[in-house]
């Protein structure tokens, strides 16, 4: 009988611009739970237990226990280690015992990967996904060349990418520009049954299916200067989303998505040349496995299509690809996958002495589905390619080209935001046009007579809502070609929230906010004089708030750490780190349990981070002493045990001059950064471990003197990051870095009177706020947005207000809030 287990498969893309269509479900995932029958063998991780692991070596998975519970002393070879996603696990772990070795007070327990159906015997997994939500990853990687965009969608579920890559070097080489946009749900159905009749007894698959829904679509432009020789595929985009996590009766089940786009092109082409293509797909794609059939393909699927015809001098041969690999990690590893691939091919054969062509020129998708690994125990690995459509988009036997034009950009169905400056692109083919026409609703808005053929629209002549954009080919005053799009202009826009009813006021500051998901978020503050604090809960993506904190709560609460919806932790006016739990001081707790302390007793704590190796990171004084330190302390909900200290090498006697710190994944800095001895340099500290080690270096950025002040950090990957601040002569600063702080650029904002805090949604796109609140001659606008990489800042109008804005903060690029001092708040909203 085979034995088979989980896998998940499915997704589908394609390649070349596209209408995204949406669906309207949008649940969180809920298993149906079924009779479930857990192994004597599996041992599921309690606090007692977790509590007492000092390390867990992720590469092996070797547990090291410094303290003793009932599940260590009873632990034996041959046991299933279990436990849910944790500061020492991001994606949990499914591990069976190999070895146990106990000396010096420590227990060290080797593993290797167990199987789902070794732990739970017998059970029950179902569940759909709803739409994956922007929201909900945890981590993306964008190639050089690859802009997630802003905004795209009402719903927070569309993956909107353009992408500009170019493939080979020097006069090799070959341009691939597009935009690819999907949206996706997951479903999963997985039934297992355990024989305790059968001899021996074992475990029987009765029912497995997985894929994805997915709508998508997707464009695609070659362009060649000389001609080239190329064969090269690269991943321009890897998502990876927050883990799920379920429970088999006492077993959890830790699901992690992962999306990786990959653009590539195949061919050679020997002069100069431009083409496009473009596809929309929605289907429903993935894998079944039933105990009386066992192996088969999902693939429901519909397709349109549409290009623009070649422009070219010579023969060539050409093959570009994009598309996903959609894969399910269970417990972090790699389980069911899908990969769909949508190409354009172009085969042209100039016939010598005329000015006609053979050519032919297809779109089409290929799928690949299947199981990579036996996390679930199936006997193989098991996977399927099948075609989804081709479709021959023009084919010409010794015929000339066509004249015809074509928009190049916007792509057909996409989604502006109203008020911005669109690029209006066409192409043509054939005779030159003596002019070209493009309209909006009917109406002309811009007749070019030369190329390029672009003209740049301001949307903010025109109304929300769906528009009709025409492009013509006018030869002799005569229109005697045309292309037809259909595009929706979209409110994205601040609005107030009134907070006044939760008895804030002028008084009041609202210092930091954090949303873990589109609904749920906390937000921080007290009064000015730093009396009295609150924390606020919202469960409705910030419309409602109410004070979760104790009324008489004594400290203003100034900055938000999540661990977990249960334990959120907070920095204090007086330089205390506090847990939501007590609302007192983050111990931990020496052998027996009990006689901790504090774990920055007698250090005035003067800001902090979380990295993503399991470690809180904080900067500031012990007892009050001149020199800052760095200390580290673990994580841990009711054990937060301090790991090491390290000093800052940097000291200046200006108070309030102290150092900040900010971390992205592993990746750290520390700045602000000054010295008495030299008043024309500042330093930073940079970690690319999660806190364990720090680089000392000379802040090398143009015009940095010790009085500018710095504020604020933010990465959006390991090199790309911004910092802000106040220059000495009385206006804001951004420094800006594409090498992971190695170097700065020093960007002047003059209108604005500083930048407090800031937060980029892409390389491009961010907002800062201005925290002060008396700007003299400056303007009272208190939010500022970019759109290009923090070079340019425009006000954004709502925000003007006397009061200082402390902090700006988004969940994904569609739920942003700004909050600061005074009853009002702003939250960002997307609106048709």
């Amino acid at each position: 009988m085979k034995k088979l287990l989980l896998i998940f498969l499915a997704f589908g893309i394609l390649t070349l611009p596209f209408a995204c269509k949406k669906k309207t479900s949008d649940h969180d995932p809920e298993p149906e739970p079924n009779e479930v029958i857990v192994a004597d063998i599996t041992k599921v991780m309690d606090l007692e237990t977790r509590s007492a692991i000092s390390t867990i070596d992720t590469t092996n998975f070797t547990f090291t226990f410094s303290g003793e519970s009932g599940l260590i002393s009873n632990l034996k070879v041959g046991d299933i280690l279990v436990d849910s996603a944790s500061e020492f696990a991001q994606y949990g772990y499914l591990r069976k015992v190999t070895g146990i070795e106990a000396s010096k007070g420590e227990t060290k327990v080797h593993t290797q990967p167990a199987g789902l159906t070794e732990a739970v015997l017998q059970g029950s997994i179902d569940f759909k996904s709803g739409l994956l939500k922007t929201s909900q990853i945890a981590r993306m990687e964008l190639a050089d060349g690859v802009k997630l965009k802003s905004l795209k969608n009402t719903d927070f579920t569309v993956f909107d990418m353009d992408y500009d890559i170019t493939f080979g070097s020097g006069t090799d080489q070959v341009t691939v520009q597009g935009a690819t946009s999907l949206d996706m749900g997951v479903f999963f159905k997985f039934n297992w049954d355990y024989c305790i009749l059968c001899l021996p007894p074992e475990v029987t698959i009765e029912l497995f299916e997985s894929g994805v829904e997915i709508n998508q679509s997707a464009s695609i432009n070659v362009v060649s200067q000389y001609g080239a020789s190329v064969n090269q595929r690269i991943p321009v985009a890897t998502f990876y989303f927050e883990p799920w996590t379920f429970a088999i009766g006492p077993v959890p089940v830790v699901f992690v998505p992962k999306i990786q786009l990959f653009v590539g092109v195949d061919g050679l082409l020997t002069a100069e040349f431009t083409t496009g293509a473009s596809e929309s797909f929605e289907g429903r794609l993935g894998t079944r496995y039933t105990s009386a059939d066992g192996w088969s393909t999902i693939k429901e699927k519909t397709f349109t299509t549409d290009y623009y015809p070649p422009a070219l001098d010579i023969s060539m041969n050409v093959e570009t690809i994009v598309g996903p690999e959609i894969s399910l990690l269970l417990y972090g590893v790699a389980g069911p996958f899908t990969n769909v691939t949508a190409c354009s091919l172009l085969e042209a054969e100039l016939h010598t002495g005329t000015e006609n062509w053979t050519l032919d020129y297809k779109v089409g998708v290929k799928a690949e589905v299947g199981i990579r690994i036996d996390v679930l125990l199936f006997e193989d690995e098991w996977s399927t390619d099948f075609c989804l459509f081709e479709q021959n988009l023009m084919h010409l036997e010794d015929e000339p080209l066509s004249t015809g034009i074509f928009f190049e950009s916007p792509p057909d169905g996409n989604w502006i935001s109203l008020g911005s400056q669109t690029l209006l692109k066409a192409r043509v083919t054939g005779a030159t046009p003596s002019q070209v026409e493009y309209l909006v609703d009917g109406n002309i808005i811009s007749t070019i007579t030369q190329e390029p053929w672009e003209y740049t629209w301001n949307t903010a002549s025109s109304t929300y809502g769906e528009h009709t954009l025409i492009v013509n080919d006018i030869i002799g005053g005569i229109a005697v070609a045309s292309d037809t799009i259909t595009i929706s202009l979209v409110n994205a826009i601040w609005e107030v929230v009134d907070l006044s009813g939760l008895n804030q006021s002028n008084e009041t500051i609202n210092t930091d906010v954090f949303f873990v998901s589109e609904n749920e978020g906390w937000m921080t503050g007290g009064t000015g004089y730093g009396f009295w604090g609150y924390m606020l809960h919202t469960s409705d993506g910030g419309h409602q708030w109410a004070n979760i904190a104790p009324a008489d709560f004594l400290e203003r609460m100034e900055q938000i750490i999540f661990l977990n919806e249960n334990e959120i932790l907070a920095r204090t006016f007086a330089g205390r780190v506090i847990t939501s739990t007590t609302w007192n001081n983050i111990y931990w707790q020496s052998t027996p349990p009990g006689n901790g302390e504090p774990t920055f007793d007698n250090f005035w704590v003067t800001s902090i981070a979380l990295s993503n190796a399991g470690y809180l990171v904080a900067t500031g004084i012990y007892n009050h002493e001149e020199a800052y330190q760095i200390r580290l302390a673990n994580a841990t909900s009711g054990d937060f045990q301090p790991v090491k200290s390290i000093d800052i090498p940097y000291y200046y006697d200006d108070i309030p001059t102290s150092p900040l710190v900010y971390f992205r994944n592993e990746k750290g800095i520390v700045f602000n950064l000054k010295d008495q001895d030299n008043p024309l340099r500042q330093y930073i500290m940079i970690s690319e471990d999660g806190g364990l080690s720090w680089e000392n270096i000379q802040l090398n950025a143009s015009g940095i003197t010790r009085d500018d002040d710095l504020y604020d950090a933010f990465f959006i990957n390991e090199n790309d990051g911004w910092v802000v601040g106040r220059e000495s002569q009385g206006f804001a600063m951004v420094l800006k870095t594409t090498d992971g702080g190695q170097s700065w650029e020093k960007i002047n904002v003059p209108d604005a009177y500083n930048f407090g805090s800031i937060w980029m949604l892409s390389d491009e796109e961010g907002y800062a706020t201005v925290d002060a609140l008396d700007v003299g001659d400056i303007i009272n606008t208190k939010l500022y947005h970019t759109q290009d990489g923090g070079y340019t800042w425009e006000p954004v109008d709502i925000v003007n207000t006397i009061m200082a804005m402390k902090k700006v903060f988004f969940r994904g690029p569609y739920l942003g809030y700004t909050v600061g001092m005074g009853s009002d708040a702003y939250s960002f909203t997307v609106g048709k």
